[in-house]
């Protein structure tokens, strides 16, 4: 059984944690063996996609005891600055026996992955790609499929051809860099009556987002479509809304949430492209593990599939 808590935090606020505490049978050929302690390094709590990763971690952990693992899950807020994030995976050390975050590039993220290397602590890339030589792997989506497909989709639901708007949230991020290179190449070889606007950064942030998406609808009459390559959609899908525009936009984004499934129901969003969380949890795992006992000289990758939503099969 996994009890949760979650802690006072002595360090400095902007930082929420939650340590799983986790306990398994441990039985593997051989004799028992020590569980391994993974850590996961997870974004702000107040979003329903990391809760949902943290939730199916729990329950893959409790449900498959020989996987022989205890979970410390941690979330930032203020996870967009890398000599935060840096911090915490290095505090990390002497606590878990390999670790998963969710990063943007940045020297300060790499020298902490050579810092926990050097302790015999591998580091795997979660849901974005990290480009230290060190990085033990990477466990996500193939990003620059998922942009082409997002493109793919944008193309056929939008009405007419036109201007198409890009919300990213941070260019830090390789995995939404590289859902945005394919989103272009897509229209660059199949869809050349489109214009594809510069992304606009939002940091993620709804509020940023609904001032940006107001601004677009506004000095574009010829806006066709949209696609978020981040997170922040209830910002777009209010300002959609507000603004009550006579013409049906294109509307692609990712993640099935609550806050998706309505904008996709109601007709707002087109098109979301979706983690397939489960398997994201349980091939992270996996990895942790595997690299733990293995220490591999080169970095592995697992790339989960994605599925795609729209308002008739949600």
């Amino acid at each position: 059984m996994i009890t949760g808590r979650r802690s006072k935090d002595p360090r400095p606020p902007g930082k929420s944690i939650v340590p799983w505490r986790g306990t398994s049978m441990n039985v593997r050929l051989g004799g028992p063996r020590r569980p391994i302690r993974c850590g996961f390094l997870l974004q702000r709590p107040s979003s329903a996609f990391n809760q949902h990763i943290a939730q199916q971690l729990n329950e893959l952990q409790k449900q498959d005891p020989s996987l022989g693992v205890e979970l410390v899950l941690e979330f930032l807020d203020e996870y967009l600055e890398p000599s935060k994030v840096a911090a915490e995976m290095r505090s990390m050390a002497g606590r878990v026996d390999a670790v998963a975050v969710v990063a943007t590039e940045s020297p300060y993220i790499s020298e902490a992955i050579d810092f926990l290397m050097e302790r015999r602590t591998p580091v795997v890339a979660l849901l974005s790609d990290l480009s230290s030589p060190n990085l033990a792997g990477y466990v996500g989506i193939n990003n620059r499929m998922a942009g082409r497909s997002a493109a793919w989709a944008t193309a056929h639901c939008a009405g007419q051809t036109g201007i198409v708007g890009v919300l990213i949230g941070s260019h830090g991020y390789l995995g939404q860099e590289e859902r945005e290179i394919g989103f272009r190449s897509y229209f660059r070889a199949k869809a050349l009556d489109f214009k594809v606007l510069e992304p606009i950064v939002c940091f993620d942030e709804p509020e940023n987002a609904y001032k940006q998406t107001i601004e677009l609808l506004k000095t574009s009459d010829e806006l066709v479509g949209l696609y978020s390559v981040g997170g922040a959609n209830k910002g777009i899908i209010r300002a959609i809304e507000e603004s009550r525009i006579s013409r049906k936009l294109a509307y692609v984004c990712h993640e099935l949430t609550p806050t998706t499934r309505v904008g996709l129901s109601a007709g707002v969003i087109d098109v979301v492209l979706a983690h397939d969380v489960p398997e994201l949890a349980r091939a992270t795992l996996k990895m942790l593990v595997d690299s733990k006992n293995a220490m591999p000289n080169k970095k592995q990758s697992s790339i989960v599939p994605f599925a795609i939503y729209t308002s008739e099969n949600i």
